[in-house]
């Protein structure tokens, strides 16, 4: 009998140590792994730390291999670009002299004038305010796509001011993840072209060095995430 029961004990003592060391498995697989590489979010997508692979934000775990993806950080927008906003003004022209007794009387109408905002923050060049009535006819220069969605294609530059970024409100649109929404801005102004950098979160090159505003020269390369464009112009 008193074999029987030590048989007992010691069954029961086996499966206490089995069932704790599972216990600490599960625990430091799930819970404690403190060293766990958290995913890292490039606007609309997740990238998964496992394998790579690019997932839509909202995925809980990686559509290649089925890695758990918590604690995601949540896309934040961008602050508006200071073009977006120009500040409005009324102007009333003086009064006319009265007219003779003969003629007419005439009030000329009240016009509205809009006044540029200029632009702040330039490190190397001030991109100048577009002037009041300037038309859309630029000369002739185009973007060439030399890394990134757009390579190999060209992308003439038609109006005054041509925005370019992620948004499906830009006038050049780039899949690319690590472009802003608005990346940055080409303005045609007082005879040439210059890149402004619209507050963009992976910032705009020229040449290779960062800029904030910078006069653009025919050949000059327009480096911005993974993408470059060549400014061209005849």
């Amino acid at each position: 009998m008193e074999g029987l029961v030590l048989i007992v004990i010691a069954l029961i003592g086996i499966a206490v140590f089995l069932g704790g060391g599972l216990l600490l498995v599960l625990y430091f697989r799930y819970i404690g792994g403190g060293d766990r590489e958290e995913p890292v979010v490039y606007g609309d997508l997740i990238q998964c730390p496992n394998c790579g692979y690019m997932n839509p934000l909202e995925t809980a775990a990686c559509l290649n291999c089925r890695y758990p993806l918590p604690g995601a950080i949540p896309y934040q927008e961008p602050l508006p670009p200071p073009y977006a906003a120009p500040v409005q003004a009324s102007y009333v022209p003086p009064a006319p002299a009265p007219p003779p007794p003969s003629q007419a009387s005439y009030s000329p109408p009240v016009g509205d004038y809009t006044v540029q905002s200029q632009p702040a923050g330039a490190t190397r060049a001030q991109v100048p305010p577009r002037p009041i009535g300037q038309s859309d006819d630029v000369p002739h220069a185009w973007l060439e796509g030399a890394r990134g969605p757009l390579t190999g294609q060209q992308t003439v530059l038609s109006r005054s001011d041509t925005l370019v970024g992620r948004s499906t409100i830009c006038d050049i649109q780039i899949a690319d993840p690590k472009v802003s929404r608005r990346h940055f801005l080409i303005r045609y102004a007082n005879g040439s072209f210059f890149v402004q950098d619209q507050q963009s979160s992976r910032g705009t090159r020229v040449n290779g060095k960062p800029v904030l505003a910078q006069r653009l020269n025919n050949g000059d390369t327009i480096e911005f995430g993974d993408s470059m464009l060549i400014f061209r112009q005849r």
